[in-house]
């Protein structure tokens, strides 16, 4: 007579690991499985399973190596097998169950493989789907699978693994911007950009001139600054002392990167400080520590949600005091108002892979420069988040957005974060460009 022997398991998602253990276990007899019910698994593991017990059960029934299914509690004990007559119990090298050890055999689990990785790769694989749209804007252009592992509940007091992701990330996006202080706030670049102004920049001011975003910098500063505009061809010629220089790293509007050493070297000799809009730049360029101040979201190069927005500055720079309570550095730093809690938590979620990231971008990049050589800058002034064409660009179908940007110009912008999902770069597939 065959031997009954048991194969005790949940069998949420069915893999290969379920089925070599559920091989190996027939090579000792007629293969039993004791199935858990979905109230055990809600119970033990804290979630609904994906397939209810009887469909569960239907499946595992059809595997010609299973002779029959049976509802069997989480834990198996010698009640249990000698209930279903049970010779032998198959199982993991992480058995659990308490039983005679004379009725135990334990296999090692299959590497690389259980029911959460199928689940993270169901996930990564909802995000391509959703991320057929190319979108040819500065972000965000896609939500990576990244973004989403860790979201869950979370709360900025008294909540231990808000408290660790967020001090990771603070650490990791200090490291980035080469500053010595940082705070973040719920909100855009925009509302970032006008505290650190308001916090930080008075007297007489100069602003660089790249496009719409370094010129609405004059918008963002408080009453009584003295400002003054120069066009960034012309920096060269300033000759009056200044408080602050201000300029944006990565002109979105125009597709233009300035040369930041080369301002920072003109605040110095201006007797300036520095003030920089990295709102584009953040994650992608070098160079960032030659700000005193500087401030930025997590949408675009740190590959983030949308809703976190910083202000990284030197630490001999103290914030002016202000009246008010939400627009107010002291405010945002001691997390006196709700915070980006689940912006933060998609960074976290980023940061191990955030070079693999960036490269895609840089990828991206070179496919556009390489194909549409004849109608791109030079390579002096190229950003990486996006690219200058002195042409239209034309969708070859119906899933693509193009970017309008702000600032009036002959040609186009295309940016470079659509694609990051994949390590495959078809950009220059889907959209072809007319030359002006």
């Amino acid at each position: 007579m065959s031997k009954r022997i048991m194969v005790d398991m949940s069998a949420t998602l069915i893999h290969h690991g379920h089925i070599r253990l559920l091989k190996k276990a027939a090579e000792y007899g007629a293969v039993i499985v004791g199935l858990t019910s979905d109230d055990e698994i809600l119970s033990k593991k804290g979630y609904q399973p994906e397939l209810s017990f009887c469909y569960r059960k239907e499946v595992l029934e059809s595997i010609r190596y299973v002779a029959e299914v049976v509802a069997t509690p989480w834990l198996i004990d010698d009640r249990v097998l000698e209930k279903h007559k049970i010779d032998l119990l198959v199982h993991g090298h992480d058995n659990s169950n308490l039983i005679d050890k004379t009725k135990l055999l334990t296999f090692p689990r299959t590497e690389g493989v259980s029911s959460t990785d199928v689940r993270q790769s169901a996930m990564r694989s909802i995000t391509q789907i959703n991320n057929q749209k190319l979108m040819l804007t500065p972000g965000p252009a896609v939500v990576l699978h990244e973004n989403l592992e860790n979201l869950k509940p979370l709360f900025g007091r008294g909540d231990d693994e808000y408290s660790s992701m967020s001090e990771s990330v603070m650490e990791w996006i200090k490291i980035l911007s080469g500053q010595d202080k940082i705070i973040m706030q719920q909100g855009s670049s925009t509302l970032a950009l006008e505290l650190a102004a308001h916090s930080f920049v008075k007297g007489k001011v100069l602003i660089v001139s790249t496009g719409y975003y370094s010129d609405r910098l004059n918008r963002l500063l408080p009453k009584g600054c003295k400002v003054t505009i120069c066009d960034y061809e012309n920096i060269n010629e300033i000759a009056d002392q200044f408080d602050w220089v201000l300029c944006a790293y990565t002109e979105t509007s125009t597709a233009f990167k300035v040369d930041l050493q080369a301002i920072k070297n003109i605040a110095n000799s201006v007797g300036a400080l520095l003030y920089v809009d990295a709102t584009g730049s953040i994650g992608l360029e070098d160079n960032h520590h030659l700000a005193d101040v500087m401030a930025f979201s997590s949408c675009k190069g740190l590959f983030g949600l949308t809703g976190a927005s910083f202000i990284a500055h030197k630490a001999n720079l103290s914030p002016q005091p202000s009246q008010l309570f939400y627009f107010n550095m002291e405010t945002q730093e001691n997390k006196m108002v709700t915070g980006p809690y689940h912006a933060v938590a998609s960074l976290y979620g980023v940061m191990k892979n955030h070079g693999e990231l960036r490269q895609r971008v840089i990828n991206s990049k070179e496919r556009v420069m390489k194909n549409w050589s004849n109608l791109t800058r030079d390579e002096k002034n190229q950003p990486l988040l996006c690219t200058y064409i002195e042409g239209k660009v034309n969708p070859l179908d119906k899933d693509i957005v193009l970017y309008s940007p702000r600032s009036e110009l002959t040609g186009s912008v295309i940016c470079h974060f659509g694609e990051i999902h994949s390590n495959e770069v078809k950009i220059d597939t889907r959209i072809e460009i007319i030359a002006c």
